[in-house]
């Protein structure tokens, strides 16, 4: 389904046009499968939250394609969070917290009633918004607004996207004590970030995109491969050009150094 641009999310700080440099372009080659789209709209980004703790500290080393397939032989299978997309199910569940309506083929979502703020109004206009699945464990519910691009929820704080991510394309760390999250952003590229269980609760401590830009003066547009060796060490394949008869990429291990919060 196809729906219009999301006209607003969350708060805005500015309006940024995906821009990649000659070295860091992810090239076209035919019909080879991306998720670009021909459009000329523009992302926009909630302010970062403020904090009293220092940044996490990461180390990014670019590594070769025998490294990383080594490493990948010991990667620990990546559990899925389990999800709820049936449309009768999740309207029982969600009754008088969520307002759906039924189209047969898609769930239109009129009003959001967050538990612990029923009168927090979104701020995403949810009439150009879908269901796409809710995930019960963490009470997040997830929609597919214009051009494809995700947006959550977490129906009990009320807290959005750039907090809560796409829990369908998350990587997690062995035990569970960090996890690799991403957003479609509705053209070509994602926006990464780690977060880290505290208190039960995932939490953003690491914006991954301006990390890599700044330590590589590269474009962390659209990864693939992803998966931790251990609880602070992440493996993922950064897409540089798209083909039929396989992507191409340049790999790259993440290491979080904890001694450094």
């Amino acid at each position: 389904m196809r729906i219009p641009f999301l006209k607003t999310v969350s708060v805005i700080v500015s309006l940024s046009t995906v821009v990649l440099s000659c070295d860091q372009k992810v090239k076209k080659n035919g019909d080879a499968p991306s998720k670009a789209r021909e459009v000329t709209a523009t992302v926009e980004r909630p302010a970062p939250l403020k904090s009293s703790t220092r940044p996490t500290e990461v180390a990014i080393k670019k590594i070769s394609s025998e490294e990383f397939f080594s490493a990948k032989q010991h990667a620990k299978v990546n559990k899925p969070i389990e999800k709820i997309t049936d449309f009768k199910m999740v309207q029982e569940k969600l009754t008088g917290i969520v307002e759906f309506e039924d189209h047969d083929n898609y769930l239109d979502i009129k009003k959001i009633n967050f538990r612990n703020n029923p009168s927090l109004k979104s701020e995403v206009d949810l009439s150009e918004c879908s269901f796409v699945a809710y995930f019960p464990s963490e009470d997040v519910l997830l929609l597919e607004c214009g051009h494809t691009m995700d947006v959550s929820f977490d129906l009990t704080t009320g807290q959005t996207t750039y907090e809560i991510g796409n829990l369908k394309q998350v990587t997690t760390s062995p035990n569970g004590k960090y996890r690799l999250n991403k957003v479609y952003e509705g053209q070509e590229c994602f926006h990464h970030f780690i977060q880290e269980k505290k208190s039960g609760k995932f939490k953003k401590i690491a914006e991954l995109n301006d990390i890599f830009e700044k330590k590589t003066g590269k474009w962390l547009c659209v990864i693939e491969k992803e998966f931790w060796q251990d609880d602070q060490t992440l493996f993922f394949g950064l897409v540089t050009q798209y083909k039929e008869t396989g992507n191409e990429y340049e790999y790259y291990k993440i290491k979080i150094l904890e001694g450094h919060n």
